[in-house]
């Protein structure tokens, strides 16, 4: 079965894990888009959850408020647990996270084509005090799991170590954000569950 998004129901995929893929270059299909936006992956409701799976455990992220266009959220990724807030400025998707001090960094780009690159803090995924250097793989990427459900249509974005050592893929769905994260040997991340919270949003 294969999913454009996994936006408008709860979905769960019973714990599935996403087919192995080589370590450095995602799946990836022809486009006839030339470009994507950042707000396509910006979720903006109360209520939203993603459970995924990590290593052997569990990570869960939460959006506990939406107020004045601003996405408060929460997370635990196996030892490791903080906040922060999601926000728009002119179209670009911005992140801040404890887990990085705070500091406000670039997640997305406003628009994006295939190559796109920008340099920004690693992701709380890699966990290293360094920069990262990003690079738009594929703006249609398909994410397979083993039980024949595949996401579609995702965002592959290559994360890269300054000295060109650690490579992590983060990928992203319209309406949904990220479902899934891989590393340099194995899959970090996995979507398991999206809940896609209220239509609504505080003022």
């Amino acid at each position: 079965m294969r999913l454009s998004c996994l936006s408008a129901v709860l979905v769960a995929v019973g714990g599935a894990a996403f087919a192995q893929q080589p370590t450095t270059r995602p799946p990836a299909t022809a486009t006839t888009e030339p470009s994507r936006l950042a707000a396509e992956y910006y979720v903006q409701r109360a209520g939203v959850s993603w459970t995924y799976q990590y290593g052997k455990g569990r990570a869960h992220w939460n959006v506990t408020a939406f107020v004045d266009w601003r996405v408060s959220f929460s997370f635990s990724e196996g030892k490791k647990s903080g906040s922060g807030v999601w926000r728009m400025k002119d179209g670009t998707w911005l992140e801040r996270n404890s887990a990085r001090g705070d500091a406000e960094t670039v997640l997305l780009p406003a628009v994006m084509s295939v190559g796109t690159r920008w340099t920004a803090p690693p992701s709380v995924e890699r966990g290293t005090r360094d920069t990262s250097q990003y690079e738009v793989l594929a703006l249609d990427a398909s994410v397979e799991m083993p039980n024949g459900v595949s996401v579609d249509h995702c965002l592959a974005v290559l994360e890269t170590a300054a000295d060109g050592s650690d490579q992590y893929t983060h990928y992203y769905a319209p309406n949904i954000g990220r479902v899934a994260v891989r590393g340099p040997e194995d899959w970090v991340m996995r979507l398991l569950e999206f809940n896609p919270g209220s239509r609504g949003h505080a003022e």
